[in-house]
Order: structure tokens, then C-alpha cells, then sequence
């Protein structure tokens, strides 16, 4: 199925620049694996060395977090949206 991912601007420099990009799966890992193969390079931002997302990297589906869901295995269907964001950092103390 067809699964729409939002790209945050720091990543979009391995989209082409695109906000958003389609890929296939059926599941959350599907969907990344799919989005690594598709522009080679994404793989290692969003997947520490243990092939697990990281902290600091926030999976949405349709705008919920996939740790309240069921993580990567998260089905999708056909039109949903995932959003692969960077945790930012940073401010005053």
C-alpha cells in the first residue's frame, strides 16, 4: 500500500528537497526500510546501530507517536500518513 512521509527539512536534502515523498509498506519498518531504499542515506538518520529508532527520532502515524501505538510493527493502511521527525534541542537554562 501506498504510504505518504513527511520529510522535516533537515532530511529533505536526501528527498530532493521534497516535503513529502510515497513509498510502500504495511507496517511502520516497512515504510522506513522502503523510505532507506528509496533515498539511500535516510536509513542511518533515522536507525541507530542496532537497526532501532532512536531517542532523539520521533515516528508519528496520522500524528500519533508510534511508541503509544505498536511501535514499528504499527499496520498502516493504504493513505495514512507517517512523519519522521528529529527531537530538537537546545534552548536556555
Amino acid at each position: 500500500m501506498t504510504i505518504t512521509v513527511y520529510i522535516p527539512s533537515t532530511f529533505r536534502r536526501f528527498t530532493d528537497n521534497r516535503e513529502y515523498v510515497t513509498v510502500e509498506g504495511s507496517c511502520v519498518s516497512e515504510v522506513l526500510d522502503s523510505l532507506d531504499a528509496a533515498y539511500p542515506g535516510m536509513g542511518e538518520l533515522i536507525y541507530d546501530s542496532e537497526r532501532q529508532v532512536p531517542r532523539h527520532i520521533n515516528v508519528y502515524v496520522n500524528n500519533q507517536e508510534i511508541h503509544d501505538l505498536n511501535g514499528t510493527a504499527t499496520e498502516l493502511a493504504d493513505g495514512d500518513q507517517v512523519a519522521v521527525i528529529p527531537a530538537l534541542a537546545g534552548g536556555s537554562q
